[in-house]
């Protein structure tokens, strides 16, 4: 199955959360339990940043497959993070890789599944501090 178009905006300074749900041609889940994903984009400015479900500093990002068999997976950018980006505009690639080889000696199963544009909705009133409030 091709790779969907998607095209997305990160407000800057805000935290960011996108969910996928992968599924087959009849739009039942598929079960990725056990699978590995990865964002690579390319920025307006030439930065190619790299995101996995292998990260280990949630401070960075959060990328999860969610370990049941309803093919979800998370995708999270806390406020610091987006609130540092000086780009505009970016392309990417969001793709899957399988627990198990493709075939004999074929490597593992890789999926592109969406791609597209990232745009930055850039502040009024960027800070360098996020609001913190106590409750």
């Amino acid at each position: 199955m091709a790779a969907s178009q998607y095209d997305f905006n990160i407000e800057q300074g805000s935290s960011f959360r996108m969910t996928v749900v992968y599924k087959d041609a009849n739009n039942n889940p598929i079960d990725i339990r056990g699978w590995c994903a990865r964002i690579i984009w390319t920025t307006n400015t030439g930065e190619v940043s790299t995101f996995t479900t292998e990260n280990s500093d949630p401070s960075l990002y959060n990328f999860i497959i969610l370990d049941d068999n309803s093919g979800t997976i998370k995708f999270e950018l806390p406020a610091n993070v987006t609130n540092s980006y000086n780009f505009s505009s970016a392309k990417y690639d969001f793709e899957l890789q399988s627990d198990d080889d493709h075939y004999t000696d074929g490597g593992k199963y890789i999926i592109r599944i969406l791609y597209g544009n990232i745009t930055i909705l850039k502040r009024y009133s960027k800070s360098s501090t996020l609001l913190e409030c106590t409750v």
